[in-house]
């Protein structure tokens, strides 16, 4: 009897692992030389790719500057209208922070010394925004210079390009 059950559970076993071996191979089909130049293209493409996002980082990086100024805008007439109403502040800064951080690397590489001028003023601004009751007194000039920073900056850049 013992044999018996040894050997009902070893089929049982393999039938599990041929049939577990069996769906992997029909979920990924085998590789062909066929597949590997497809690959070569794709990376030859993406190196195209790349090429070209370099080529147009300054105007990414001049919309990306717009967009932060936009947003710093949007923050401060949420300042003068509805100061009291932190959940509306934290929002509007947290979309400020965001705007930033999409551009935030490129502005390190290629301009460090505006990147820390600029984060002198932004990231006080951003810390206040986060808070619990955002103080609307300290924001109103943390604006006022982070907005006048970033168009220079911007200013900046697109003399440059």
């Amino acid at each position: 009897m013992r044999k018996f059950s040894y050997l009902f559970i070893m089929m049982i076993f393999m039938l599990l692992l041929a049939a577990g071996c069996g769906s992997k191979k029909e979920a990924e089909p085998a590789s062909t030389n066929t597949d590997e130049p497809k690959q070569q293209v794709t990376s030859e493409g993406e190196k195209e790719a790349a090429e070209e996002k370099e080529e147009e980082k300054p105007a990414d990086l001049s919309s990306g500057l717009e967009e932060v100024s936009i947003a710093l805008q949007e923050l401060q007439g949420n300042v003068d209208t509805v100061p009291q109403n932190a959940d509306q502040l934290k929002t509007t800064g947290k979309k400020v922070e965001e705007k930033w951080d999409a551009i935030e690397e490129q502005v390190e590489e290629k301009y460090p010394d505006d990147y820390k001028n600029i984060e002198d003023s932004l990231y006080p601004l951003i810390d206040e925004t986060k808070k619990d009751k955002p103080d609307a007194e300290k924001m109103t000039p943390l604006i006022k210079d982070t907005l006048e920073k970033i168009n220079a900056f911007k200013g900046k850049v697109s003399s440059a390009s």
